[in-house]
């Protein structure tokens, strides 16, 4: 059995993909948490043989998860889970020395796959394989987002709108309501102070 630890701040998000993984009865996800800190907390006291980790959460994000789960040496494989295929950011990953890097939208059983792979001792990185969304290289600044007090789901929209994703496309990719994706770019054009989302665009690719 293939114990998996998740840690992503989208709850609908972190219970799909425990659902996928627990249809395979190799696999068991033995904890969902909504951050960082709480999944070190757990794997101080708790082991599992691999973690899945998304890059933006609240408290502790995906980067200095994964450097505090390396400098306490514990033992697990590590996988970014994200929506991002960017290259500099799929560097900064790499950089960590983790063992997986895979796409939020991958299939069901290419995720399956590929956890066993890597449990097996292979590691793979997905971004190759995965159609590009480039992410604005501001976004993955920490003196952007604590200047501007982005929230991780205000990040996600305004990368999908970079991208050229309309407000319905957006809520489907999502799970939010096309209501609730309009009201957070309401949200943050407030925080960004800017009039419209060409601003914004322009704001966000200039850094």
């Amino acid at each position: 059995m293939i114990t998996i630890a998740i840690a992503d701040d989208h709850k609908l998000m972190s219970e799909g993909i425990a659902s996928i993984l627990q249809s395979d009865p190799e696999l068991s996800v033995v904890k969902i948490c909504s951050n960082g800190k709480e999944l070190v907390e757990y794997l101080r006291t708790e082991a599992v043989d691999l973690v899945l980790i998304d890059l933006n959460m609240p408290v502790l994000n995906g980067p200095d998860t994964i450097r505090i789960i390396k400098n306490d040496r514990i033992s697990c494989k590590v996988v970014v889970l994200s929506m991002y295929a960017d290259e500099n950011i799929y560097a900064k990953c790499r950089e960590l020395a983790i063992n997986g890097y895979l796409h939020k939208d991958s299939d069901a059983q290419h995720l399956i796959d590929t956890i066993k792979l890597i449990h097996n001792g292979k590691n793979y990185y997905d971004y190759d394989h995965t159609a590009a969304v480039p992410v604005p290289s501001a976004l993955f600044d920490d003196k952007f987002i604590n200047r501007f007090k982005l929230s991780p789901r205000e990040l996600e929209i305004i990368t999908l709108v970079s991208n050229g994703l309309t407000n319905n496309e957006i809520a489907d990719k999502l799970f939010l309501s096309v209501h609730t994706v309009m009201t957070h770019r309401k949200n943050i054009l407030h925080k960004l102070e800017v009039r419209n989302t060409a601003e914004m665009l322009s704001l966000i690719n200039n850094g």
